[in-house]
């Protein structure tokens, strides 16, 4: 067994310990309960939103392509992203899918830099708009969250501020374009997830890869940026109306300014490639946040769990009828 994959069998073993603590510590049978007492409707409503939320962020990434002339139906993009639900369920980081999107974008648009490109400019702008609402959200419930917390998600935000200035910035990506032959052989010593892609196309070569990919990065204009931004305010607003929703099928009843605080910080902390999709990593900051905003710990961790199935997991599930089904068409086409 190779060394990634005992890192990723390890990352599963995390996220099975921290699930079996949780439910040791708060109970399995009253957590158990409170699912089953979940009211269908409010879920019904969460999952309209999550699903309604996963076209939001279609168009987004479509708004990123477009930007640099690559011309992609929604519905395409739609696919994709369901796909990559399906390989986030699979490969054991938040990331999981997007190296999916990245390639299966590259095949239909056989322009491999600009989907590496896109693909990442796309959850960046999606971050920099949830922290963002963090911010606006703190002086509602500042005093429910340590102040590190509070120092972290300030400076998060403007960090990615700084990034945005930076990717406007076009004498910078014009002198980082000038050194890129020098970081291209580096790249492909280091076999990094672009120069694998870029494989795929053969009259593609390392440093033209490399070239391109700045080149898609720095290609995003003011407008561009800022129409993102404001399809990213929509989706964001979707998935913590998503969260309200679930909780309010579990009968919490608390305000939705610990919703816009408490779920920026929960999906920036299951980012960390430390365990399975996120799991026991945002039941626990599900419950540590919460709770101190009066929520019961079988609550929160309900929530949770309720979260990950409707906006991940069943998203996931979509999108392996979807991979299946592509997968039959490109085999009948090859076949004929």
């Amino acid at each position: 067994m190779n060394k990634k994959r005992l890192l990723d069998l390890a990352k599963v073993i995390v996220s099975l310990i921290l699930i079996f603590l949780l439910l040791r510590e708060i109970g399995w049978q009253e957590t158990l309960k409170k699912l089953l007492q979940a009211h269908p409707g409010y879920l019904l409503a969460a999952l309209v939103v999550a699903l309604l939320g996963v076209v939001v962020r279609a168009y987004r990434w479509q708004v990123l392509l477009s930007a640099l002339e690559v011309e992609v139906p929604l519905g395409q993009l739609t696919a994709l992203y369901f796909i990559g639900f399906l390989f986030t369920n699979v490969l054991p980081t938040g990331f999981g899918g997007d190296p999916i999107r990245m390639y299966e974008l590259s095949r239909y648009t056989h322009r491999t830099a600009e989907s590496a490109g896109t693909v990442i400019a796309d959850r960046f702008f999606g971050l920099i708009v949830l922290q963002a609402m963090a911010v606006v959200a703190l002086p509602f419930g500042y005093w429910l969250v340590e102040p590190w917390m509070i120092a972290f998600t300030v400076l998060l935000l403007a960090g990615s501020l700084a990034a945005v200035w930076l990717l406007l910035n076009r004498q910078l990506w014009q002198s980082l374009g000038e050194r890129l032959k020098h970081l291209a052989p580096l790249a492909q010593k280091q076999g990094s997830i672009l120069s694998k892609i870029a494989g795929r196309v053969g009259n593609l070569s390392i440093a033209e890869g490399l070239k391109r990919f700045y080149q898609s990065l720095r290609g995003y204009n003011a407008p561009a940026v800022g129409k993102t931004l404001g399809v990213s305010l929509i989706f964001n607003i979707l998935l913590i109306t998503m969260n309200y929703l679930i909780g309010l099928s579990l009968g919490a009843r608390g305000s939705i300014w610990y919703y816009f605080l408490f779920v920026p910080i929960t999906s920036i902390v299951t980012m960390l490639p430390v365990s399975f999709a996120g799991l026991g990593v945002r039941e626990g900051a599900y419950v540590l946040l919460f709770t101190q905003a009066g929520m019961l710990r079988q609550t929160a961790l309900s929530l949770s769990l309720l979260v990950y199935v409707i906006s991940i997991f069943t998203p996931g599930l979509i999108g392996g009828v979807i991979y299946a089904l592509k997968g039959a068409r490109d085999y009948a086409a090859e076949e004929g």
